[in-house]
């Protein structure tokens, strides 16, 4: 029974590897500053830092993403940052004649060794990006400008300030048309408050993005970047009551290194609590019972919610990255 549920597992995940997520993502430029907020929307709190020094490139990176080391977000040397973005589908067909490149070996490519979005689109512009048929990527440099990546679609611009979430400009006609309750609420504060280039308001911003969800899906965490200083501020859990402040060069020093997000807070915090619950050995399904409560929610509700889904996620994580087949 066990390897038969491990083969199950493998045959019906089907995940983007690139994107896992719903995410929200902010940036502001005033006075020469830029500062980028971003959203981490999912089900697990298993996400780690790793850093990777210049070596023989131009620039070192801070990655950020799960345990499988497939990048959900970046920001390197130069100032430049990247988030990723699920997405309905959008079929692509600009493929021919394009180069053939795994999405995640191209973006690392561009941490490692560009500095302007301009350099990202002439690069992605020779890419096959078949890949993102349900992604989008976004780049902000530290100018301000950005790069939205949409499949076939690369569109540069420049405005003050922009906001993006798991929708694609293309396809909508003014930000009233976006349909996600938590980017709706957002936008409420960004039209009530004069915007300023800081990392305090860009956390405001971001605070009122976060999804909290009745489900499985809650931000996990938020980082906040000044890409001129090259600070970075992380929240965790949809808590915006504490944080802690990575300084890129500072760490960079330190060589390549990882370290995982939760270890960065005080064991008390709401963050380091979910991850405890959530990686319980003894109980691995007690999060989910009392989330997903069968007195609760109807089988008609938990499938809308992708229950399904989500089981698959779960025992792909404890089989895959943590190597628990019992548990898996």
């Amino acid at each position: 029974m066990k390897y038969k549920l491990i083969s199950f597992l493998l045959v019906t995940l089907l995940l983007n590897p690139l994107i896992s997520s719903a995410c929200s993502m902010y940036k502001i430029t005033k006075d020469g500053r830029t500062f980028v907020g971003n959203n981490e929307d999912y089900l697990s709190p298993n996400n780690q830092f790793w850093f990777e020094v210049a070596g023989d490139k131009k620039y070192g990176v801070m990655y950020m993403g799960q345990l499988n080391n497939f990048a959900q977000g970046a920001i390197n040397e130069a100032g430049l940052v990247f988030d990723g973005f699920s997405e309905p589908e959008l079929p692509i067909e600009n493929t021919e004649g394009k180069t053939n490149v795994f999405i995640g070996n191209a973006i690392s490519n561009i941490m490692q060794t560009m500095s302007t979005v301009e350099e990202v689109k002439v690069y992605l512009e020779t890419i096959n990006l078949s890949s993102l048929s349900s992604s989008m990527i976004v780049f902000v440099d530290k100018s301000g400008t950005y790069l939205i990546v949409e499949g076939d679609i690369l569109v540069i611009g420049e405005e003050s300030e922009k906001s993006f979430s798991n929708f694609y400009y293309s396809q909508i006609e003014t930000l009233e048309d976006v349909t996600l309750p938590w980017f709706q609420e957002g936008q409420k504060f960004i039209k009530a408050t004069d915007g300023n280039a800081s990392l305090g308001y860009c956390s405001n911003v971001m605070e009122n993005y976060k999804q909290i969800s009745s489900d499985l899906f809650s931000t996990q965490f938020s980082t906040i970047y000044d890409l001129t200083s090259l600070k970075i501020r992380v929240y965790l859990y949809g808590d915006f009551t504490e944080y802690i402040e990575l300084d890129l060069i500072e760490e960079l020093k330190k060589g390549d290194h990882k370290t995982m997000m939760v270890d960065l807070f005080p064991k008390e915090s709401m963050g380091n609590k979910f991850y405890n619950k959530y990686n319980d050995i003894n109980n691995p399904v007690l999060f989910l019972q009392e989330q997903l409560n069968p007195e609760v929610y109807s089988e008609t509700e938990l499938i809308k919610m992708e229950f399904n889904e989500t089981i698959n996620v779960l025992g792909y994580e404890w089989l895959e990255q943590k190597k628990n087949t019992e548990i898996a």
